[in-house]
Order: structure tokens, then C-alpha cells, then sequence
């Protein structure tokens, strides 16, 4: 049995690195993405609203920050219990609505809004989740 190693593995472990690196990026520039809202936002959300603020960040390839997954998965947790259905289906379908809404606000912002946006008072509206 030979203990020399392959010329592949040394492009494996390159690959692994730069993967890594880019990983390590990509969680420091949501944690600094958080930090930022939180505090823009979260002072004015606890003393006038008396509430919790959790900044849901994302990227335009899909990926979720630490605050946004905990949010997802609280929510999921929630919304199976009530209606009975399985985690694992609940939590796909959010995460499929959220990446839907992320790529229709992209193409929005390249493209401009085509519809006439009508403005209605928010009484008349409701959220079911």
C-alpha cells in the first residue's frame, strides 16, 4: 500500500481551499450585513415598537444568513404544527417563495416595473400565514 499521494489531491485541496475562503466571506460579509441593520434598525424597533428586530439578509444566488435561517426555521416550526404538515415541506415551499421573490425583485431592479402599481390603503389588506 502506497502513502504517496496523488497529483489530484493537491488540486482537490486547493479547490477545498479556495471554496473555504470564499465560505468564510460570504458568512463575514452577512454577519457585517446584520450588524449594519441591526443597527440602522433595531434601537428604534425595541424603544418604539417595543419589539425584537432580526434582519433577514440573503444574497442574489439564494444563500441565507445565521438570523434569517433561525427566523425560517421558528417560522416553519409554527406554521407545521398548525396546519399539520410535514417540517421538511414547509420549510421548502418558504424557502421557494423567498428565492422566487428575491429573483422577481432582481429582474425589477434591472428591468423597471412594467405593471401600473396600484396603491391601495393597507385596512383592505391581509396576510395569511
Amino acid at each position: 500500500v502506497s502513502t504517496q499521494s496523488t497529483g489530484s489531491s493537491g488540486i482537490n485541496a486547493e479547490y477545498g481551499k479556495q471554496w473555504y475562503q470564499r465560505r468564510v466571506r460570504g458568512v463575514k460579509l452577512y454577519r457585517r450585513n446584520e450588524c449594519s441593520k441591526k443597527q440602522s434598525y433595531g434601537k428604534r424597533v425595541r424603544e418604539v415598537e417595543g419589539g425584537a428586530f432580526s434582519p433577514l439578509v440573503m444574497n442574489t444566488g439564494g444563500g441565507i444568513a445565521n438570523e434569517f435561517q433561525k427566523v425560517l426555521r421558528t417560522l416553519s416550526t409554527r406554521i407545521s404544527k398548525r396546519t399539520e404538515e410535514p417540517y421538511s415541506e414547509v420549510m421548502a415551499h418558504l424557502r421557494t417563495r423567498l428565492r422566487f421573490c428575491l429573483l422577481r425583485s432582481c429582474l425589477i431592479a434591472l428591468r423597471g416595473n412594467r405593471r401600473k402599481i396600484a396603491i391601495t390603503g393597507l385596512a383592505h389588506t391581509e396576510l395569511v400565514i
